[in-house]
């Protein structure tokens, strides 16, 4: 008997466009290269900001997609949220799907596949591995999302402090907005995104660099290239450069494995 197809479904809460193909291109990078049968699809919001730059952006966009999406919620079998931040749509999908409809966001999928990459502490110092590198860290837009993200990792991992976690270096901001990834001139863009890297990684107790939203979609390359310029080409290949949709389509579809929808 033939295995049933999965479907999930990638959120744009913004209006967009254009950072819509540009996951859509990622998407199909990924299925080229790790077939899958999980149908996904991509959703962009029909109608409110066209760049979610604060807290305002992600309410209003969160009750226009809500509501639009409503009524095809169990359509799919999981759902994306592609907003980089604590977007109240996903705790919002979470409350309305059956159980065995899986939502997450690409904040914290990320956020949960870099602690997986890290290495892991130990009580006995003797089994320790000597591995210096043991903290992640964002690569964001504005500087708004610097406290607004530290925030948000305090909050998912409830901590009484960011600090507490030892596990969190911070948040590096470019300086541009979610939209002017794709409309700012290219080289400025690589240029805003290598320093924002470099700032991250210079104290060099980086695993795992988190991308900030789906507008960072390929621009891997970049960030690679700014790690081998800050740290040499050696130190550069033992950092992981997470995007936060391949996490959170990662993430989703091993949920719909372990836990399928009944």
């Amino acid at each position: 008997m033939a295995a049933k197809s999965r479907k999930l479904l990638v959120i744009n809460p913004n209006t967009s466009k254009a950072m819509t193909a540009s996951v859509e291109q990622l998407i199909k990078k990924l299925n080229t290269e790790f077939p899958t049968t999980t149908q996904i699809t991509t959703y962009t919001a029909p109608e409110g900001p066209a760049s979610i730059d604060n807290s305002d952006d992600c309410m209003a966009s969160a009750r226009i997609v809500y509501e639009d999406l409503r009524p095809r919620l169990e359509d799919y079998d999981a759902h994306l949220v592609a907003c980089y931040s604590v977007h109240p749509l996903v705790a919002g999908l979470q409350d309305e799907v059956p159980t065995g409809i899986h939502v997450t966001g690409i904040f914290e999928a990320s956020i949960t596949m870099a602690l997986s990459l890290l290495p892991m502490r130990y009580a006995d110092p003797k089994l320790e591995r000597l591995e210096t590198r043991q903290k992640f860290g964002i690569v964001s837009t504005g500087i708004y999302w610097e406290a607004e993200l530290s925030d948000g990792v305090r909050r998912f991992l409830d901590l009484q402090s960011v600090d507490a976690t030892g596990r969190f270096k911070g948040v590096e901001t470019t300086g541009l907005s979610a939209g002017e990834l794709h409309t700012a001139d290219p080289k400025l863009v690589k240029r805003k995104m290598k320093e924002a890297t470099k700032r991250l990684v210079k104290d060099r107790d980086i695993k795992v660099i988190c991308l900030w939203c789906a507008g960072m979609v390929g621009m891997d390359d970049d960030v690679y290239e700014a790690l081998v310029e800050e740290l040499g080409e050696f130190e550069a290949k033992d950092i992981h450069i997470l995007d936060g949709v391949k996490a959170g389509i990662s993430l989703l579809e091993g949920l719909m494995r372990t836990l399928p929808r009944k």
